[in-house]
């Protein structure tokens, strides 16, 4: 009986050495072991604005915006200038790829002073908008994706302040998709957007 309880005894012991054993060098369960797992999954971010393939991207957990960008595959009229390639990203998080501003040409400028030295006697209806920048008209309106700070600023409600707001906007979030979505710059109500409506557009 004694021999039995021994063996018992023994067999309890080796038992409890086994599992601590396992318990110290393969910690399956602990909250070291999940955070392990958990950080070698991939991050999602999210990719919009001047890029070929805007959507979702799966990358490493260190990775940096110029990994996400080479997948994506920037437009050339993209503004990476604005941007820092070596910003760390992370899971869920919204990149988008800035516009670069178009540049107003006076050139422009020259044609207007010839076609007003050669009327006699009168002086030709032009509109010094058209003047500035005849790329940010079409049909009569005011491209509100390429016009710059000076078109802008003739529109009803508009001076130097909301003009900068507008190419702000238009570099943070990409072209118009509508002339409506003027309103989600800040600055221009309801109010505001009605008095310019009719004299802006975003057909080329």
């Amino acid at each position: 009986m004694e021999r039995k309880l021994r063996y018992v005894w023994w067999l309890v012991l080796i038992g409890l050495v086994i599992f601590a054993i396992w318990k110290l060098f393969l910690p399956h369960g602990s909250n070291a072991y999940l955070q392990k797992t958990g950080s070698s999954r991939d991050i999602v971010v999210y990719m919009a604005g001047a890029v070929e393939k805007p959507g979702l991207v799966h990358l490493a957990p260190d990775a940096r915006l110029d990994d996400a960008l080479k997948q994506v595959c920037p437009l050339p009229e993209a503004n990476l200038e604005s941007m820092n390639p070596a910003e760390k990203l992370k899971d869920g998080q919204k990149v988008n790829v800035p516009y670069k501003v178009l540049p107003i040409s006076p050139e422009s400028t020259v044609g207007v002073n010839s076609m007003n030295a050669g009327g006699v006697g009168t002086s030709p209806n032009i509109n010094p908008v058209t003047a500035a920048n005849p790329i940010a008209l079409a049909n009569g309106k005011i491209n509100i994706n390429t016009a710059g700070a000076a078109e802008l600023d003739k529109l009803p409600g508009v001076g130097p302040v909301l003009a900068e707001r507008i190419i702000q906007y238009r570099t943070e979030h990409g072209p118009f998709a509508r002339a409506e979505d003027l309103k989600n710059v800040s600055g221009i109500g309801v109010i505001t957007y009605e008095k310019m409506a009719s004299q802006v557009t975003v057909s080329p």
